[in-house]
């Protein structure tokens, strides 16, 4: 979505509500504003049947084969109620001076990055978890006079955008807006720059044909470039949740320069600390004009372990795409699909919510994927020829 260039009535009541909100967890201690975010977190769980289908299609494509359906419902729970903590401690977070920051705040991996700061650059892969707002000022709290920047997609309503743009700029952050141009960025990094890039969101098919939790998907090429254009080092930055108010900031170096090592470093901070993971967006959903075109990339010898779930609910027999072996599965549950749209809902609900992992693909004949794909949400619907 692009940003408005004047800002509308709903992005002054949205600015105005924040600017409320602010106002009073700034007057709470960190420990409360904490607290009071768990407990919205968890009655956000219960009224929002949405994001919990979300969340807990996310864990099932993670952690299917690892952890039982209740197990991942309640790490569900859990989620949501430290989103909510981490959420209201960012808020509160601008108004705490680095003294009471840094008495909250355990840093690990120091040392490396000291071994690297002077004698080149740094890029940092980030994934969207802990309080993100000291994430975004971690090199600055960390390491002081280090020069260091952030890339970022600039909110949608600007007056929210300005705010937090002043912000972390008085914090002497660099930043670099979503539409800066890579070599803008390279040169920053090149001049010795710390950068951090959350880098753990879908890309679509225009990415990098990587592997996620043994799972086919693509993964962003953004650090990889950045990191070979500025002759940079990569670090993985990671945030984690110790305790009530309490955080640890990790400094780690990732051994090669590649996006699948940088997607590895992503899955090692989502397996560390799940609970900390911004679940809420749908990371394996199958997106862009040709959604599938990346598992064409694949090579013979990949190593991928959990392919993706092809279903076929047509009668009768239709063909199934054919990719490199071992990138997907295909199994069978015919409906008649002439049935009413309640009936269809219900049966398509109950395949989606069984089985390791959720479906990722419906396979059925051209006729009928309209009426299907209306039905299956986030669920990637795909016309089959009858054999």
């Amino acid at each position: 979505m692009s940003r408005s260039k004047k800002p509308t009535l709903s992005h002054w009541l949205e600015y105005l509500s924040y600017r409320a909100v602010e106002q009073f967890l700034r007057r709470l201690p960190l420990e409360t504003t904490f607290r009071l975010g768990e407990f919205v977190g968890a009655v956000i769980y219960r009224l929002a049947p949405g994001h919990r289908r979300t969340v807990i299609r996310n864990l099932r494509c993670a952690f299917g084969r690892e952890k039982s359906y209740e197990a991942i419902e309640d790490l569900a729970a859990r989620i949501f109620e430290r989103t909510g903590a981490n959420l209201f401690s960012s808020i509160r977070v601008p108004f705490s001076s680095d003294r009471e920051i840094e008495a909250r705040v355990v840093f690990e991996g120091l040392e490396e990055v000291a071994m690297v700061a002077g004698k080149q650059g740094i890029v940092a892969v980030s994934p969207h978890m802990g309080n993100w707002e000291l994430l975004a000022q971690a090199a600055h709290l960390a390491i002081g006079s280090f020069k260091a920047g952030t890339h970022y997609r600039p909110l949608n309503n600007q007056l929210l955008n300005r705010l937090v743009e002043r912000r972390r700029k008085k914090r002497g952050l660099r930043l670099f807006a979503k539409q800066k141009s890579g070599y803008t960025m390279a040169s920053f990094v090149k001049n010795g720059g710390f950068l951090g890039i959350l880098a753990d969101q879908r890309v679509g098919s225009r990415g990098f044909p990587g592997i996620f939790f043994g799972r086919p998907t693509t993964c962003s090429l953004l650090p990889d470039l950045i990191a070979r254009r500025g002759k940079g080092k990569l670090f993985s930055l990671v945030c984690e949740t110790i305790g009530t108010a309490r955080w640890k900031i990790s400094f780690t170096p990732i051994p090669e320069i590649s996006p699948q090592a940088c997607a590895t470093s992503l899955e090692r901070a989502w397996r560390n600390s799940p609970a900390d993971v911004f679940w809420f967006e749908d990371r394996w959903q199958l997106r862009g004009s040709n959604r599938l075109s990346f598992l064409d990339q694949y090579p013979p010898d990949h190593d991928v372990t959990r392919p993706l779930r092809f279903v076929n609910l047509a009668p009768e027999k239709v063909t199934h795409p054919n990719f490199p072996a071992g990138l997907i599965t295909c199994e069978d549950h015919p409906l008649q699909l002439d049935r009413p749209t309640e009936y269809l809902r219900h049966e398509l609900l109950q395949i989606m919510e069984n089985g390791e992992t959720p479906v990722d693909v419906f396979v059925l004949p051209a006729e009928d994927l309209e009426k299907v794909a209306g039905l299956t949400g986030k669920t990637l619907a795909i016309s089959g020829l009858t054999k």
